[in-house]
């Protein structure tokens, strides 16, 4: 973090050089290296040069007398009284004639389009422009018709400002509170050794009256010269005896009132915390709910609007929004289960607090009796099909028959589970009515690109191995290393397979589906669109390939929401 001289840790270096003490000395009891104290002195001389003193009085003015000194007045005038433009900001001819454009009705790509700089750049003009006219009076709301800004991006720089402002606030006080009782506290710190567990008599007063004045214990242990440890411990041994008891569990209408109160006084919000006998994280939820729009804390609006907020039951989300509920149908009407919905929405609409639902909403109103926010048609598009919960149960393992001159999954390479390296696939079978009908479905590990192959006439080994050996010869070389099975009988000609695809196959342990987890997921959701106890063959190759295609084309969460389809393209290519 960049240090600045007008921090707490600044203050405290520049009063110890002033007291006699030397540049490390200070940088010891500042909490910072002598080269940033050397920094601050700098900085403080080429401040007394700019507004006209002399070289003798401004050196006298610093406290030091240094050979680097001629350097820094070099550096100064070579540097001129001008600051350099930002590398990032335009041209005053251009961001002039951007302006000329753009007030005049024309759009932001037109208004680019007359100037040499890119959209980002007009980005950082509007939201300077948007700074200028909240610091001229404008509510976020006119500013952003001014500028004809959409919600979302007026949202987006406010809160931005806001961050600025409170951390501008946060500094300033800290660095008064600092300049005005630094030399008491350094000298309080040096009554006692740092090795101490206990804290003088001077110390703890000192540290109590930083603490009141609503510094925070980080800021208090660099300026005391205090161990963290030992703050926090004193603090806790304190903190029952000072603090007031709540009186419940909610904040009143008087503790709100008081609150807004404090707040117009500008203390900190550990210090009104104190003030009310409440924990600061119970100060801090209160104003990030109950502010409004221009960042005021209004009490009586607050106490009506937390007395809304508590009321049960409480109405959904999904059934107090119809477009956020038809967008989550459409969804599922494409056989997008709950979490994909959830966390395509997180990722599409990232700045529109209206565009998320989490997916226990979701499913709460798909299956909780008497919601009726979604219609249960809805609930056949999941994957299980059900339309009440109900808990997992343990399937039994396929058990196939015996197979010869297997690799064990335990020789398998070590960087297949790593999922760095793609062309790594698991595979294996599943079976329709009376095991007469069968799928193969194969599933790499690292895109999470599925195929699935029916096989209408029989699964014995020859036709596996077969449908095999064609499903991988069109992939590259690079997306063909190793294929992991269970030990069913259809994989009884492994090594022919291996020796015709180039694959190198691998066996896992029986009654052991967790070695081959990505296979079994891929099953389960292959499982919705092919039930169990059905008749495999009827399915035609279209149709097949049809649900192959929306499986690997539904975004996953594993992929940052990506899908399949495109993570295998981009493995293709990578090469």
């Amino acid at each position: 973090m960049y240090a600045r001289r007008d921090s707490p840790a600044g203050l405290r270096a520049l009063a110890a050089l002033r007291s006699g003490a030397s540049l490390k000395k200070a940088g010891r009891a500042a909490g910072v290296d002598h080269r940033i104290v050397l920094r601050f002195l700098r900085e403080e001389y080429d401040e007394l040069r700019a507004g006209g003193l002399s070289v003798a009085n401004a050196q006298a003015r610093v406290g030091l007398c240094s050979p680097r000194m001629p350097g820094w007045d070099e550096a100064r005038l070579a540097r001129g009284d001008d600051r350099l433009r930002h590398h990032r900001r335009p041209p005053a001819e251009q961001e002039a004639a951007f302006w000329a454009c753009f007030d005049a009705g024309g759009t932001l790509l037109e208004a680019v389009a007359g100037v040499s700089f890119t959209r980002s750049t007009a980005y950082r003009c509007l939201q300077r422009r948007y700074g200028q006219l909240r610091d001229e009076g404008h509510t976020p709301r006119s500013a952003g018709r001014v500028l004809r800004l959409q919600a979302f991006q007026v949202t987006k720089w406010e809160g931005k400002r806001r961050v600025v402002q409170r951390a501008a606030e946060r500094e300033q006080r800290a660095a008064r509170l600092a300049a005005s009782q630094d030399a008491a506290w350094h000298v309080a710190a040096a009554l006692a050794p740092h090795g101490n567990t206990v804290a003088s008599a001077a110390r703890l007063a000192a540290f109590w009256k930083l603490v009141h004045d609503g510094v925070s214990l980080t800021d208090t242990c660099k300026m005391l010269a205090m161990h963290p440890k030992t703050a926090r411990r004193t603090y806790r041994r304190g903190e029952t005896a000072a603090r007031p008891a709540p009186v419940g569990r909610y904040l009143l209408l008087h503790e709100r009132l008081l609150l807004a109160d404090l707040l117009r006084q500008q203390l900190t919000q550990a210090a009104i915390a104190a003030r009310l006998g409440r924990s600061p994280s119970t100060v801090s939820r209160e104003l990030s709910r109950h502010r409004d729009e221009n960042g005021d804390y209004l009490p009586h609006q607050a106490d009506r609007a937390a007395e809304k907020q508590r009321e049960r039951p409480r109405e959904s989300k999904l059934a107090a929004d119809p477009r956020l509920r038809a967008l989550v149908q459409r969804k599922l009407n494409c056989y997008w289960s709950p979490e994909q919905i959830a966390g395509w929405l997180l990722a599409t609409h990232p700045w529109d607090p209206t565009r998320r639902v989490c997916s226990e909403s979701i499913y709460r109103a798909l299956l909780v009796p008497g919601a009726q926010v979604l219609h249960s048609r809805y609930t056949a598009k999941l994957r299980t099909g059900r339309k009440v919960r109900r808990p997992h149960y343990l399937t039994r393992a396929f058990r196939g028959g015996p197979v010869r001159n297997m690799t064990m999954i335990h020789d398998r390479p070590a960087q297949v589970e790593d999922r760095v390296e793609p062309g790594h696939w698991e595979g294996d079978l599943i079976l329709g009515l009376a095991s007469r009908s069968a799928m193969i479905t194969l599933r790499e590990r690292v895109t999470h690109y599925g195929l699935v192959i029916n096989l209408p006439v029989d699964h014995t080994s020859p036709t596996v191995t077969a449908a095999l050996v064609e499903a991988f010869a069109g992939m590259p070389t690079h997306l063909r290393r190793t294929l992991t099975w269970d030990q069913g009988s259809e994989m009884a000609r492994h090594q022919d397979f291996a020796e015709a695809s180039g694959l190198a196959v691998y066996f896992a342990e029986r009654s052991s589906p967790w070695q081959r987890g990505a296979n079994e997921n891929f099953n389960g959701l292959v499982r919705q669109f092919f039930p169990k106890n059905t008749d495999l063959s009827r399915h035609k190759p279209q149709s097949v390939a049809t649900v192959t295609a929306l499986l690997n084309n539904r975004p996953r969460k594993s992929l940052a929401y990506r899908t399949p389809a495109a993570c295998f393209r981009a493995a293709e290519h990578a090469a």
